[in-house]
């Protein structure tokens, strides 16, 4: 698995899941694909944009086609942060996965890729999100927050889904707690005398 660059192509793809997953979002209005090419050109191709992006790759089986071994890149996802704060080295986690039966597979190695390169590439100290109950995979956000000893708050009623309120966690991963997750806090040089 990999994270790497989006195409307009692979938003394309990305839109139309996103729209089969409503009960997830923060927005949950479906996009139109001059919307979606609207955010790939002023937030996805802009440097400035206060958010950082990548597809989600996963490296199917080689195959040997007349003696050349040929490996395929398989979309399944975007992720990246947004609203980053560079003065308070914080950002909101933005993940969205194909909609089947490979996101229970797939979730936790995802977002330690995303948490790497937030907290080794961006010099992030916190990366937040906001997941809903109504979210159908919110058990997985809770597994990766005791995983990663993350602070989680519940909010009461900050969605509003499928003619209810619905509350929400919000979850916080410290870079600390990352790396020690990790196992990339160096320990203490010893001197022998």
């Amino acid at each position: 698995m990999k994270l790497k660059t989006l195409s307009l192509p692979d938003l394309e793809q990305v839109r139309q899941w996103r729209n089969e997953s409503l009960s997830a979002l923060r927005t949950p209005f479906l996009l139109t694909q001059e919307q979606q090419e609207t955010f790939y050109r002023d937030v996805i191709c802009n440097r400035q944009a206060n958010a950082r992006y990548w597809g989600v790759w996963i490296i199917s089986d080689v195959t040997t086609i007349g003696g050349m071994q040929l490996q395929q890149n398989i979309l399944i996802g975007m992720c990246g942060v947004e609203n980053i704060q560079h003065e308070n080295r914080l950002a909101e986690i933005s993940l969205l996965l194909k909609p089947d039966h490979t996101i229970d597979a797939n979730f936790p190695d995802v977002l330690k890729l995303l948490l790497h390169e937030g907290f080794m590439n961006m010099n992030l100290e916190n990366i937040f999100t906001e997941a809903y109950d109504c979210n159908p995979n919110i058990h997985l956000w809770l597994a990766v927050a005791a995983e990663y000893n993350c602070k989680v708050s519940m909010l009461t009623n900050r969605k509003y889904h499928n003619g209810g309120y619905w509350n929400s966690r919000y979850i916080n991963f410290n870079k600390g707690d990352y790396l020690e997750h990790e196992n990339l806090i160096s320990q203490p040089t010893q001197t022998l005398n």
